[in-house]
């Protein structure tokens, strides 16, 4: 199990950190044409908004695997025994179910439905950019699967200490 959750951090968090650097580099040469040489870039605008939608999804997917996202968890938190126990799987489980219905399954009828269109600028197919859903639905449904695990063999708290330190930023 920490193999996989290993490996499914590493392409995650590579594909985050790819996006994001790649992001960073149009960003510049947007600010650098629209200002030096004052010429804007017509693809950086159309690209970045691509962008932000991946990093989105693909963090969104990361956080669920670190058990960083957000969560309410003062009743949890008051419970104890089984029921504490009933309330930590409830969060793996429910994300499980979100991934693979709205996610999953819903982001391929929205792939579908863009196959045929194409963006303005970039001229990519749409289809790329609602891919975002299915992939990070998989992504997730993976990590929430994990998480389950973890959390009714008591492997591990969510999210443990280092990553809540890591999540506030301290």
């Amino acid at each position: 199990m920490r193999a996989l959750r290993r490996l499914l951090d590493a392409v995650v968090g590579t594909a985050c950190c790819v996006v994001l650097a790649t992001m960073v580099a149009v960003l510049a040469w947007q600010v650098f044409s629209r200002y030096v040489l004052n010429a804007p870039s017509t693809f950086s605008e159309e690209f970045l908004r691509f962008g932000v939608i991946w990093m989105s999804l693909l963090g969104a997917a990361y956080s669920a695997g670190k058990g960083t996202h957000m969560a309410i968890d003062l009743v949890t938190e008051m419970a104890h025994g089984k029921s504490r126990l009933i309330l930590r799987a409830l969060v793996p489980a429910s994300f499980m179910i979100f991934s693979v219905l709205v996610l999953i399954v819903g982001g391929m009828r929205g792939v579908d439905i863009a196959a045929g269109q194409h963006s303005p600028v970039l001229r990519v197919p749409m289809a790329l950019v609602y891919a975002s859903l299915p992939v990070s639905g998989v992504f997730i449904f993976l990590y929430s699967v994990l998480n389950l695990i973890d959390v009714l063999f008591g492997e591990r708290e969510f999210p443990d200490q280092v990553e809540k330190i890591t999540a506030a930023g301290d």
